[in-house]
């Protein structure tokens, strides 16, 4: 096949270049990965087998690249850009004034496609379209199949203005010309390989011609390529090439000639398509967005894709710059969703520092594909670590927009809380051209949870728009435009409704997405889904197997520099008002843990924009916990405070009870073995465990704390809420200070001589239901704040531990029964949870605590026995597992006494022997 014209003014000016890069020594693969192109493509240009003029851009690029690297002067060339860009003029010029060529006109765009090919034959009749004269091409291709030695045939007239084409198509039709173009490719350059190849067909095995070109075309049609999905380069080269390799064996099986090595065939296949592709793709983006099996630049000496090195994009513009090269019309979003842009990045009540706008202050996120939409590994962590990660977010989306699966099933999006997911769907709707996409977001927090998915759809435009419109009727009858839905906050139906409604329900809704994009294709109404979730809850709904899976990743250095840039721009004024720095990452660096959600970033700005706070404890040896503690301390005050001036006995009393209420809620969620808690159960937990609240606070006043995340949904008309951190630190911490703050309590309460039974009612209802070993950070943060305790104080911390230890079994009229009831156990469990507790904070509490200072000194080993059988039949397999490790796994040895003692210490995993007396 040609793949461009030898002559003509484009072929004098692309050869002319190819000089220019020769005489300056430039190494054609050194070019291609400095475009990001493939070196086929590079190598078709610069030999002027080419059918166009290469854009301006590109041109410049080669030149400036031979400037800056050239090694030898060019000889009567120069890489001066006003040179070129004169000779580019001229070339453009000739080229339009030359006669036409005699092939096919120019091909209209195709006529609206129903349906997007899935084989060769249908592929082959997309590219056609209308057009005359391309009666048997399908068979002329697969020709060379019958390996008797076919002349091979030339496909660059069935690809002639392709690139035009899918300029002016858009939604369905563009993906059937892209998934044409696609498959067409692959399968050509293997026929056009077998057919220079010389093979040919042996007669006496019998083989069938027919079998042989459907097996072929089985391995290849059975390829993922990009226009259908979007793959990393690296994914669908592996296939490509394994497709190759299935499809050589099978010819080679076939032809019966002895000697002919099948990955030969394999890789001649793999460098004609390569050839085909970039030929095609150099003319037309959109097919080299989708399918580009070339890494960039920055990725190519490493397996995995990386985050590029670039300063990251900012408010998805580069989405915006995609989608208006594609569109051939007015590229304007909609008005409604375009305001979005000068939308704050969060909406904080309060006076102070400028809160950027999402266009300027959203920071595209790097995020990692899914190789695969397994459901369970979907909320791990550890499990998303070994998936590939990739920084060019705008260029994924836009590609997945040019996808058949877009339409076929849900992009799902995870993230941890704050990390920008609600805001991403704003701003994708704000970026998408109205004459291509009609969009519609849908908050599932503020609808019924009990709608179907097209009644939420509906239920949301009556909201948007104040008019009820059926979902059919949302586009004209003859638009080709493709309708988008932003499903956002799926795990808010999933957390919030999950007492009220049957859990199989959602459990499914993923699915009964697809089935509605499905019931949409089908009906000509091709309808793209994206849903945002928690990655938390990844694995409470089932994932559709065609389903595209991403998680948004916190940021790193590059991605905080960026933002922190953007904040100090936008207040610059309001910091020299108010005599402050600018934030710097010298200084939010040390916090880069919680710097990394864009939210909290957003919370650490707002707490520095205060007396420049966050810069005064740059010099100070600040401990981990101390910092968190004046975070929420500083804004419960501001909530407190924002409508009032109180008094400062009046204020500090209001704080201290709302750090209370939110510790309850942190152990709440606990002893429940949630991330979340629901607004019914956080009444009735604290209706249970704190006194009466001080006058004029208001009942959930919680809910608006910046770092509470709320969820809400409707569910048989009524709302409900459920409450969850906005990062799991703040709700392990208030856990510490609750427990911590009880057990000061006690010791505040009880004399070092009582020797009667102590009133631990409320100590028992918090830690009489879940291990606290249950939770790593849980552990280090008490050791932590235990340590902030004066020896002597840790000495009576220790008696007071073991009297409530010796105490636990049995009746306890001494304590006061507290109604809370967080889930069902029963007493024995119970005291089994409370006992191992007991022991775990005397543990954290001493530093080398002897086992008979708990067990006492009689029957020391028996009564270890005992507890540890207790806690082994009580204690779930996991909560065994994770508490076992302080103190020893099997009786102590039956020693004399004098030798017999042993240690406890932390971190460990036995005892530690003495032989000093107990």
């Amino acid at each position: 096949m040609s793949v461009g014209e030898s002559s003509g003014p484009v072929a004098v000016f692309c050869k002319l270049l190819g000089r220019l890069v020769s005489e300056c020594g430039i190494q054609q693969s050194d070019l291609a990965r400095a475009l990001n192109r493939s070196p086929a493509a590079i190598s078709g240009l610069l030999h002027g087998h080419r059918s166009t003029l290469p854009p301006w851009d590109d041109v410049a690029r080669i030149v400036e690249y031979c400037h800056q690297r050239g090694t030898t002067p060019p000889s009567g060339l120069t890489p001066d850009l006003a040179y070129w860009r004169h000779r580019h003029h001229e070339a453009e010029t000739d080229a339009d004034q030359a006669p036409p060529r005699p092939r096919a006109a120019k091909p209209r765009a195709l006529p609206r496609a129903e349906t997007i090919p899935a084989d060769f034959v249908s592929a082959i009749n997309v590219l056609i379209g209308e057009r005359k004269g391309f009666d048997r091409l399908a068979a002329e291709l697969l020709e060379p199949l019958k390996l008797h030695g076919a002349v091979v045939t030339d496909l660059n007239a069935v690809l002639e203005g392709f690139a035009s084409r899918v300029r002016a198509s858009c939604g369905t039709t563009r993906t059937a010309l892209l998934r044409a173009a696609d498959l067409v490719i692959l399968v050509t350059a293997f026929c056009e390989a077998v057919g220079t190849s010389g093979i040919h067909h042996a007669t006496e095995l019998g083989y069938e011609q027919a079998d042989l070109t459907g097996e072929v075309l089985a391995d290849l049609e059975g390829v993922t390529l990009g226009s259908q999905r979007v793959r990393h380069s690296a994914e669908l080269r592996a296939e490509i090439a394994a497709a190759y390799s299935y499809a050589a064996d099978t010819v080679c099986d076939g032809s019966g000639v002895g000697g002919l090595q099948p990955d030969k065939l394999a890789h001649r296949s793999w460098s004609r398509y390569q050839a085909l592709l970039a030929q095609v793709t150099w003319e037309c983006p959109e097919l080299r967005l989708t399918s580009e099996t070339e890494d960039p630049p920055e990725t190519m000496d490493t397996p995995e894709a990386t985050v590029p090195d670039a300063s990251p994009g900012r408010g998805l513009a580069g989405l915006s710059r995609l989608l208006e090269a594609f569109a051939p019309d007015n590229t304007a979003p909609a008005p409604a969703h375009q305001q979005q842009l000068r939308a704050p990045l969060a909406q904080v009540e309060e006076s102070g520092p400028r809160i950027p706008h999402a266009e300027a202050g959203y920071i595209n996120p790097a995020f990692r594909v899914a190789s695969r939409a397994v459901d369970r590994a979907l909320a791990r962590d550890d499990w998303w670590q070994t998936q590939p990660l990739w920084g060019d977010l705008e260029d994924f989306l836009a590609a997945h927009l040019l996808t058949e699966d877009a339409t076929r099933a849900p992009l799902l999006v995870l993230g941890h809380p704050g990390s920008g997911k609600s805001l991403l769907t704003q701003l994708i709707a704000a970026r998408l051209p109205a004459t291509e996409f009609f969009c519609q977001r849908v908050e599932l927090r503020h609808l019924p949870a009990d709608l179907n998915i097209q009644e939420q759809i509906e239920e949301a435009l009556l909201r948007s728009t104040g008019r009820r419109t059926p979902w059919t009727d949302v586009t004209a009858p003859d638009s080709a435009a493709v309708r988008v839905v932003l499903l956002d906050g799926f795990d808010e139906l999933l957390q919030a409704a999950a007492d009220h409604m049957e859990p199989a329900r959602h459990f499914t809704y993923l699915q009964s997405v697809q089935q509605f994009q499905q019931r949409e294709a089908d009906q000509a109404r091709p309808t793209i889904v994206i849903v945002t979730s928690r990655t938390v809850v990844a694995d409470q709904a089932l994932t559709p197997h065609p389903s595209t899976v991403i998680r948004l990743e916190p940021f790193g250095e590059d991605r905080i520099r960026s933002w922190l840039h953007v904040w100090n721009t936008t207040n610059r004024r309001y910091f020299s008002t108010h005599a402050l720095q600018p934030l710097t990452w010298e200084v939010v660096g040390r916090h880069e843990d919680l710097a990394g959600q864009p939210l909290l970033l957003l919370m650490l700005a707002l707490y520095d924009a205060s007396n420049n706070a966050l810069h005064q404890l740059q010099g100070e040896d600040i401990q981990r916990l101390s910092l968190y503690e004046r975070l929420l301390t500083e804004f419960v005050r501001r909530q407190i405070t924002k409508n009032d001036t109180l008094p400062a006995d009046t204020e500090a009393a209001r704080v201290e009870h709302e750090l209370q209420r939110l510790s309850v809620i942190a152990i709440g969620m606990f002893n429940r073995h949630r991330q979340g808690i629901t607004a019914t159960d956080a009444e009735e937990d604290l209706a249970a465990l704190l006194e009466a609240a001080p006058a004029g606070a208001t009942p959930l006043l919680f809910g608006r704390f910046f770092f509470i995340h709320e969820a809400q949904a409707v569910v048989t008309g009524h709302e409900r809420r459920a409450y969850e951190f906005l990062h799991a630190t703040f709700g392990e911490y208030l856990l510490t200070r609750l427990v911590t703050g009880e057990l000061r309590r006690l010791l505040a309460t009880t004399s070092p001589d009582n020797n009667h039974p102590v009133d631990d009612g409320r100590l028992y209802a918090l830690l009489s239901h879940v291990p606290l070993t249950d939770r790593a950070e849980v552990v280090r943060n008490t050791r932590e704040q235990l340590n902030r305790l004066s020896e002597a104080h840790r000495e009576r911390l220790t008696m007071l531990l073991t009297s409530l230890f010796n105490q636990t079994p049995g009746d306890t009229p001494h304590r006061t029964q507290v109604p809370y009831r967080p889930a069902s156990t029963h007493s024995t469990q119970q005291d089994a949870v409370y006992s191992a507790n007991l022991v775990l904070l005397a543990v954290l509490a001493h530093s080398t605590l002897r086992v008979s200072t708990i067990m006492g000194t009689h029957n020391t080993a028996d009564r270890w026995r005992r507890y540890t059988l207790l806690w082994r039949s009580q204690l779930s397999d996991g909560s065994w597992t994770l508490s076992h490790a302080p103190w020893p796994p099997s009786p102590l040895p039956i020693t004399p006494p004098a030798t017999r003692t042993c240690k406890w210490r932390w971190p460990c995993t036995t005892p530690n022997k003495n032989s000093a007396g107990p």
